[in-house]
């Protein structure tokens, strides 16, 4: 359905369900909410993943429905230092021999290839239960492809002075732009081997309840408990093996805000356990910041940061080590916790709401997206 469509269609429900109040309207310690962003690192797909939400929840009776589209661009090259793995390789087809090392030993623990464009979108549908209790169900349609980024993401590189050639702009100039190409391969086998796109793949849907704790005053802030299940699909097939893990996981997300004029700020701790790992790694944790500055009462900006640990298990190799021969030490760097940052705006008026932004990675280790644009847009009665 195309955009224009759709705000067709919202702006139909909202003349229904429009109310001189708005659904979130809250107290002093909250506001619109954080960015509503998950990981979309390419590995993270299958399994389950915590984002930030609002310690605020839907009043007893009140819905809410929605859909959005987050899209990621991701390229690792572990064999990038030695020059393994350029557009030659990639034109032939890429073999496990590409991923040993230099003097043709097999390269303990994760090696990656990764070069996509992923477009993960989303139905959501809440529900309050009562003033403080919330349930929400997610269904994900997931696409894996070449995109179309590849050349702005390098000429920022080159405007702000990195190298696309070297570590930090991920040598990107060796291979080819707006390919595709998905290889993970754990201690010189394969755990993903893919070069065939997908398109809108039904992925596992997610069940949340979050339960406002307290609503906060003057001095204590306010508090919310999320937990998070998500249901097992044992089909991995084909093409769904890359974006189902076909076990459950659970998680929680502590949650805090607090207001001080115009600003709220934000702070959430969970952890999020993997029924089926697939070899990586069994639990992660996660922790956010953000800052919301309201305009108006129907407008917002939000700043903020997200930090995750990884999904490969934490190697023996130093984790920050950028020389020396050992492939392993390098491919280490993988286990280090990702960090994101965040922008965006969000709004809400009558019945309908919208949000939007962007997400850069800026760790560099690997192990995370370089660039994720998202929105969402929705109508609650």
């Amino acid at each position: 359905m195309k955009i224009k469509g759709l705000l067709v269609f919202f702006t139909v429900l909202q003349f229904f369900f429009s109310g001189e109040e708005s659904a979130l309207a809250g107290g002093e310690n909250f506001g619109l909410g954080p960015l509503e962003i998950r990981p979309q690192f390419l590995v993270n797909q299958p399994f389950l993943a915590m984002s930030p939400e609002n310690t605020l929840t839907l009043k007893g009776g009140e819905t809410r429905l929605s859909i959005g589209m987050e899209i990621a661009n991701t390229f690792v090259n572990t064999q990038g230092p030695t020059e393994q793995i350029t557009k030659t390789e990639t034109a032939r087809g890429l073999t496990l021999t590409d991923f040993l090392d230099k003097d043709g030993n097999t390269v303990n623990g994760f090696s990656l290839y990764l070069d996509a464009e992923s477009k993960r979108k989303k139905i959501k549908y809440r529900y309050g239960l009562s003033d403080s209790l919330e349930f929400k169900l997610e269904l994900p349609f997931v696409s894996f492809d070449g995109g179309t980024m590849d050349s702005t993401i390098e000429s920022v590189h080159s405007m702000v002075g990195i190298s696309n050639f070297k570590k930090g702009g991920a040598y990107r100039a060796l291979s080819e732009r707006n390919q595709y190409d998905y290889y993970v391969v754990k201690d010189g086998q394969f755990v993903f081997a893919s070069t065939k796109q997908i398109y809108n793949v039904r992925g596992e849907p997610n069940m949340d309840l979050k339960w406002n704790l307290s609503a906060g005053g003057k001095v204590m802030p306010a508090a919310s408990l999320k937990l998070s299940y998500k249901f097992a699909n044992t089909d991995r097939s084909g093409e769904q093996k890359l974006i189902r893990s076909g076990g459950a996981d659970w998680g929680h997300y502590f949650i805090l805000s607090k207001g001080f004029d115009n600003w709220i700020v934000y702070f959430g701790d969970g952890q999020t356990r993997i029924g089926n790992n697939l070899g990586f790694a069994s639990s992660l944790f996660h922790r956010f910041m953000s800052m919301e500055y309201r305009f108006s009462e129907v407008d917002s900006f939000v700043f903020q940061t997200v930090s995750q640990s990884s999904i490969f298990p934490t190697s023996s190799a130093s984790s920050r080590s950028t020389s020396g021969e050992n492939q392993e030490q390098r491919n280490s760097n993988l286990s280090v916790p990702t960090s994101v940052s965040a922008f965006g705006y969000k709004y809400l008026s009558g019945s309908i709401f919208w949000e939007s932004g962007f997400v850069q990675d800026y760790n560099n280790f690997g192990n995370e997206t370089d660039f994720v644009f998202f929105w969402e847009l929705g109508v609650h009665w």
